[in-house]
């Protein structure tokens, strides 16, 4: 387990010992899809690291809409506020496919950070970094057209698989519509007018990009 959490940026600089140290409080936790991982308004007291799956951060209102903020996966970090104030979750977190994750309570994590000071530092790097993804996702809103924040989203969502991009994960055409901030109906014409063009290609349980249109088959 030492091993993984070297690549995650939180944890960059701590040796084995210090993870095994930090890591003795983690508790592992598995999660079948569809399930909230936990709720928008409920306690923050806890820190989430992805071990596998897919899960979709979401904001919601008064009236049950809901806004999908991010889509994150193995080595990211959920929670990670929770470890700095005391206010309640931001966002309800719910999980897109049957996804495994290690819980280090609040409490334990901050006994860990007096220890060792380099998880301070790397954590306001990792909350850096999701500001400014935070601040491009609201320049997108603002000054992009829904094709765009569409075609932007798919570029996002795709994981490289040799020559190509190709997008795996289950991801509906309400989900894109709640990433980009219109309604289901523009979102299933313009993924059909890209579909068209050749710009994307569905394939089997897949989806692959194309940079340039390609010929219709």
């Amino acid at each position: 387990m030492t091993n993984i959490m070297k690549n995650i940026p939180l944890f960059f600089g701590l040796g084995d010992e210090e993870l095994g140290a930090l890591f003795r409080y983690a508790v592992k936790k598995t999660v079948s899809r569809n399930t909230l991982l936990f709720a928008q308004g409920g306690p923050g007291d806890a820190l989430y690291i992805i071990q596998r799956g897919k899960v979709k951060v979401v904001l919601s209102d008064a009236d049950g809409k809901e806004v999908i903020m991010s889509v994150l996966g193995p080595g990211d970090l959920l929670g990670e506020m929770a470890l700095i104030d005391d206010e309640p979750r931001s966002a309800g977190v719910m999980t897109m496919e049957s996804s495994e994750f290690y819980v280090i309570s609040k409490s334990d994590f901050r006994a860990c950070v007096a220890k060792q000071p380099e998880l301070a530092t790397n954590l306001m790097r990792h909350l850096s970094r999701r500001l400014r993804a935070a601040d491009q996702k609201i320049g997108s809103l603002a000054l992009m057209d829904v094709y765009g924040r569409v075609a932007g989203t798919l570029l996002q969502l795709a994981e490289r698989d040799g020559d190509k991009h190709v997008i795996t994960g289950r991801y509906t055409q309400k989900d894109i519509a709640s990433m980009v901030g219109a309604s289901r109906d523009i979102v299933s014409r313009i993924i059909r007018d890209l579909t068209e063009a050749g710009f994307i290609e569905p394939d089997g349980d897949r989806i692959i990009l194309h940079e340039s249109p390609r010929p219709p088959t």
